[in-house]
């Protein structure tokens, strides 16, 4: 009897240990496989808690108990068909989590519009392909937006739709949807990239889908297909999975070794989507090797991805941070997030490399007060400066999940992304989002920013290094400047919002230029490189120099050398010199600033409209002051509405936009036409601003087209850009009664010397030198330094000595 009843047990032990393998899951239709996984609860991000701290890889039965091998043959150990199976459900967690935007709604009246063969009416998606198809932002990539978010609402999940989740009708209607696309498909990949060559003709016999930008049919209708057909999982028949794959595998095997950047990434994440879905952990392994190939710092000069100095290139190096570095570091966080505690995860190197990148980061990020939105910087916005808002482009909002961040920053034990996390969270009072406090120079783009307590300021330069912007797919056409000395200034960090279609573009905020004289066309704004090597700056944390040496490519007509000055207490002063101009029938100005209008306008204490000066001392307006020299600048402000089509520059279809704008410029005439300087307070009101140019003690040492130097007594710092290749020398007396102080320098270089913490700190703008001699002489006594300045990747960058 005792044997017959333990062989019962047995029976029923085994056969309910046989059944654990065959337990479908009643919410998603998925077989759950237990399995262990060297991953610790406790180290793992807070938003993926649920599926990391119990590591099943719930995977469906065709994938992972019909085959013993991935459908691409590729064999593999368990330990990684354990980590693919976390790594899909994270993947899978993920993608939902992406949709629950309060867009689900639609979902019904969709339903009820797609046709039999699985088309939308045109007056809903446009389905224009081919040559006649509009380049950026395909409109028909809507027909997959659709289809993704109906098949997150069916796969369950996806708030507020909870109804639809294993709809049958649901799951229908998202069958023909998808075969529609798959039956326009294009065989081969000749329209991958090459869309209205040969291969692929303009007049698209087959009425094929596809565009002329390679983004379009490389990245972002396939990057779709990838998300929908994981959700679908083995509810795709047969035909349908060979689409996917045909459609993912072609993107990740397109022109790999040309791929840079952001593009490197979004590609890699589309070979993953293909490797979780086939269940090959080989293609796996190799879309991670290729992420963490381009996750480290690229040196090269106008490399695209991370910088040195926490920069963002694409395009041949432009600044990007705030879009495709945006969409990189989303990329970097997904990806890595999936594979925290993984073998599939980053090294430390490519660790970091991303630290790095987010530091950048929180130097061009500001909020917007009115609204409460993170936005970056506009010289990290390259082309999209061309969008508004509404169109929730890059301009939209920085677009970055702060507790993902945070999350990978704890995984990873990193604190520069836990602060990231931690200070942009907090809902500060200014434009200075995250309350950082200093002075930034990313020497790799010309680009400097300054903090203050309530605001930031930001300059965009370039150089021959540098590229100025860029004019694609329509956008951006009149964005010549956007690198001539672009100087802008957050205080409530609405300033600049939506008003890139009205403003005046030969006047963008803080540029010298002769006005007018230069062809605002797409051919002048695209890519163009600098003619003159000396611009850069020097920052020791605190204070900085920005210089800019300027001949202009286009015309070469017209010269000038600029230096900002960035010093304690939020002063900052402006010099300009060695203004020359072969067109003297286009005026050369130097703009203040071009902003929404906010409050009065006050010129030498009076307030004021639309007028000109000729002489004016001083002007205020929405919390930033300007204090001019003592014999008057020939001072010209524009005050009022201005009204701009967003289609004229860009493709945008917002309607046109009126805007109450605020301008400022001094005309550059008289004893100021080859040379003038002005002083800034930012964030203060008029009262302050009135008292505090007063008691300002900022004295001129030296300004003309050697030497641009000034003496701050207050904080007994000393500043100056030598603009000679020989360099040169220059006197200064601290204080009424002390010795003279004799500054000498061997190249040129921009300076700042802290008298009360004998530190000196150089560097070389134009990114030529291997080190500089300075020579400090005072009563006789003379000390030399000489500073071995860095090469490679980090040419440009400061460094400080004790004198």
């Amino acid at each position: 009897m005792q044997a017959s009843l333990l062989t019962l047990i047995c029976y029923y032990t085994h056969a309910l240990f046989i059944l654990s393998f065959f337990f479908i899951h009643p919410s998603h239709g998925r077989l759950n496989v237990s399995s262990k996984h060297p991953l610790e609860a406790g180290s793992l991000p807070r938003s993926y808690s649920s599926s990391l701290t119990s590591p099943s890889g719930t995977l469906s039965r065709r994938r992972w108990h019909s085959k013993k091998k991935s459908r691409m043959g590729g064999h593999t150990s368990t330990p990684k068909r354990d980590s693919l199976g976390v790594i899909r459900e994270r993947r899978v967690n993920s993608i939902i989590r992406g949709l629950n935007n309060g867009e689900t709604k639609v979902i019904s009246r969709w339903l009820e519009t797609l046709d039999s063969n699985g088309k939308w009416p045109d007056s809903e998606v446009d389905y224009t392909t081919g040559c006649e198809a509009r380049r950026a932002n395909w409109p028909a990539q809507d027909h997959w937006r659709r289809i993704v978010l109906m098949t997150a609402a069916w796969y369950g999940g996806l708030h507020g739709h909870e109804n639809y989740a294993k709809d049958e009708a649901l799951r229908a209607a998202i069958s023909l949807a998808i075969d529609y696309w798959f039956s326009r498909d294009f065989p081969g990949t000749a329209c991958l990239g090459s869309g209205g060559k040969s291969g692929c003709p303009c007049s698209n016999p087959n009425n094929y889908l596809w565009n002329t930008n390679w983004y379009s049919n490389v990245i972002l209708i396939p990057g779709l297909v990838g998300q929908t057909c994981l959700l679908l999982d083995d509810t795709l028949s047969s035909a349908q999975l060979q689409s996917c794959i045909r459609m993912t595998k072609r993107s990740y095997e397109y022109k790999v070794s040309e791929l840079t950047g952001a593009n490197t990434l979004d590609v890699a994440s589309i070979g993953m989507d293909q490797a979780l879905l086939t269940g090959n952990v080989d293609l796996l392994t190799d879309a991670y090797r290729r992420s963490h190939k381009e996750l480290v710092i690229m040196d090269a000069l106008r490399a695209d991805g991370i910088r040195p100095d926490g920069a963002f290139g694409q395009h041949d190096g432009l600044l990007y941070n705030g879009n495709y570095g945006k969409v990189y570091t989303k990329d970097v966080l997904d990806i890595e997030t999936y594979a925290a505690g993984t073998e599939f995860a980053a090294d430390t190197a490519s660790q970091s490399a991303f630290a790095t990148l987010m530091e950048g980061n929180r130097w061009m990020i500001i909020r917007n007060t009115v609204t409460g939105v993170l936005h970056w910087d506009f010289s990290a916005l390259g082309r999209f400066i061309s969008f508004p808002i509404a169109d929730k482009q890059a301009t939209g909002s920085v677009d970055i999940d702060l507790k993902l961040v945070g999350d990978l920053g704890r995984s990873w034990q990193s604190q520069s992304l836990i602060d990231f996390e931690n200070s942009l969270s907090d809902r500060s009072s200014s434009a200075n989002a995250g309350n950082l406090v200093g002075n930034r120079m990313f020497y790799t783009n010309d680009y400097m920013v300054h903090r203050g307590q309530n605001y930031v300021s930001t300059i965009k330069m370039w150089s021959s290094r540098t590229r100025n912007s860029e004019c694609i797919n329509s956008q951006n056409p009149l964005g010549f400047h956007l690198a001539d000395g672009v100087t802008y200034t957050y205080l409530r960090g609405d300033e600049y919002e939506d008003i890139a279609a009205a403003w005046d573009w030969n006047r963008i905020p803080g540029i010298t230029t002769d006005y007018g004289a230069t062809p605002l066309t797409c051919k002048n704004t695209n890519k163009l490189l600098g003619i003159e090597a000396f611009v850069g700056g020097t920052s020791d944390g605190q204070v900085g120099i920005a210089v800019m040496r300027y001949t202009n490519p286009v015309t070469k007509s017209f010269h000038f050398q600029k230096v900002w000055f960035f010093l304690e207490d939020d002063v900052q002063h402006v010099m300009v010199s060695d203004i020359s101009s072969t067109s003297p029938q286009k005026p050369a100005i130097s703009v203040l600033d071009q902003r929404r209008q906010k409050g009065p306008v006050i010129v030498d204490g009076t307030e004021t409209d639309s007028a000109s000066f000729s002489a004016a001392r001083s002007l205020w307006h929405g919390g930033v002051g300007y204090k001019f020299s003592e014999g008057g600048s020939a001072l010209s402000v524009e005050v009022g509405p201005r009204t701009g089509d967003w289609s004229k520059i860009g493709i945008s279809e917002q309607p046109p936009v009126t805007v109450d704008l605020f301008s400022a410029w001094i005309l550059h005439q008289g004893s100021e036409s080859s040379s003038l300087s002005y002083t800034i307070f930012p964030g203060v009101g008029p009262d302050t601003f009135a008292e505090r140019s007063h008691q300002c003690k900022l004295r001129t040492v030296q300004d003309d087209r050697h030497i641009s130097a000034i003496y701050d007594e207050a904080h007994e710092t000393f500043m100056a850009a030598f603009w000679d290749t020989t360099g040169g020398s220059v006197s200064f007396t601290p204080r009424i009664g002390s010795a003279p102080i004799t500054i000498a320098v061997n190249a040129n270089s921009a300076l700042i010397f802290k008298l009360q913490d004998e530190l000196v700190t150089v560097s070389d703008p134009s990114q030529s030198l291997s080190n500089v001699e300075v020579s400090l002489s005072r009563e006789g006594t003379t000390k030399a330094l000489v500073f071995t300045l860095p090469r490679g990747g980090e040419a440009g960058k400061s460094v400080t000595k004790h004198s």
